[in-house]
């Protein structure tokens, strides 16, 4: 009996876990809105491609933004509404769901980032 138990707790552990991973497109894309309600792209840096300028003013507009929707609760991939070559992302705030999409180049660097309000 006590080994059903360990063998169902082991079982409930490794459901748990396989739900709370993200994708790696997911993870690029929460990372990008962390850093960006954060105000600082550096955590991101090496993950943006070479001869892409954002401008700290830009950062600064986008974080006043995403900070105004209070706690960022999710960032999952939908295929919705998706055109090719881009990859998009569904994010949940405490106040509104946003949309984001995101393009990569060959070597996986992000080349485009945007992001805007989910119709209510």
């Amino acid at each position: 009996m006590k080994r059903l138990y360990a063998i169902l707790a082991s079982l409930t552990v490794i459901a748990v876990a396989g739900c709370s991973f993200q994708n790696g497109n997911e993870r690029e894309a929460d990372r990008m809105t962390r850093a960006v309600i954060g105000n600082d792209l550096r955590p991101v840096q090496n993950d943006i491609a070479s001869g892409i300028n954002i401008t700290r003013v830009k950062v600064a507009e986008w974080s006043d933004e995403l900070n105004e929707q209070g706690k960022l609760i999710s960032v999952k991939e939908t295929t919705t509404g998706c055109g090719p070559g881009w990859h998009c992302f569904d994010v949940k705030f405490e106040k509104h769901v946003y949309h984001e999409r995101m393009r990569f180049d060959e070597n996986h660097k992000v080349v485009d980032w945007q992001f805007h309000m989910a119709p209510q």
